[in-house]
């Protein structure tokens, strides 16, 4: 083994923990998750795992940035950011959250960052803030596309694209709880369409009689 390959063992090792904590902290929470699930499932020694992490709070908080990482590069790089037209972006990225979880295919495993906010916003204050900050971020991403699309298709409308923002983050999140309480992604698929009617309205482009909406 050359230098090179022995100074990226160690970080693939910490990898494989992260991972492990990212899946199986989502699948089934952080209190059913313990440090010997971890290992088992990254293939790692406990030791291996305290010479990485301090405990599983440690790795808890290194799972949610790299979920939080890798989703957002996956939106960051989803085809609707593309487009030029910023109210073309707002409905684009409503198809994209389809396509992400699968569409009607299978079931989603979920938002880690949502499955964290709810199992420990009173017990872990600083897992809690972590949450929080992720979907502060979720939400400016969007008021961005919906304050320029505001400007262009509905200068004189009276919603507030931050507080509208925040309420597609709390659909979503809602959404995926019932999900998976329901077996079925279906329900939503349909509040995204339910939320994609009321914008049509915000932005004027509401059914009306004799005219048919695309």
């Amino acid at each position: 083994m050359n230098i090179k390959e022995t100074r990226k063992q160690p970080e693939v090792t910490r990898r494989k923990l992260v991972d492990a904590g990212v899946k199986l902290m989502r699948l089934q929470g952080f209190n059913a998750t313990t440090v010997d699930d971890i290992c088992a499932e990254a293939g790692v020694t406990k030791g291996g795992f305290f010479h990485y992490f301090k405990n599983k709070d440690d790795v808890a908080r290194a799972a949610v940035s790299r979920f939080q990482e890798d989703k957002t590069q996956i939106y960051q790089e989803a085809p609707f950011r593309q487009l030029a037209d910023p109210l073309d972006r707002v409905f684009g990225r409503l198809d994209f959250a389809k396509e992400a979880i699968g569409g009607g295919k299978g079931l989603t495993k979920g938002c880690l960052i949502g499955v964290f906010a709810q199992e420990l916003a009173f017990t872990n204050s600083e897992l809690r803030k972590v949450c929080q900050g992720a979907f502060t971020w979720m939400a400016r991403d969007f008021e961005a596309d919906l304050t320029a699309a505001k400007a262009i298709h509905a200068p004189k409308a009276g919603f507030d694209p931050k507080k509208l923002a925040q309420f597609y983050i709390s659909i979503i999140q809602g959404s995926l709880i019932m999900a998976k309480a329901s077996g079925s992604n279906d329900v939503y698929l349909e509040n995204i369409e339910q939320f994609r009617s009321h914008l049509k309205e915000l932005f004027g482009q509401g059914q009306k009689p004799g005219r048919s909406v695309n």
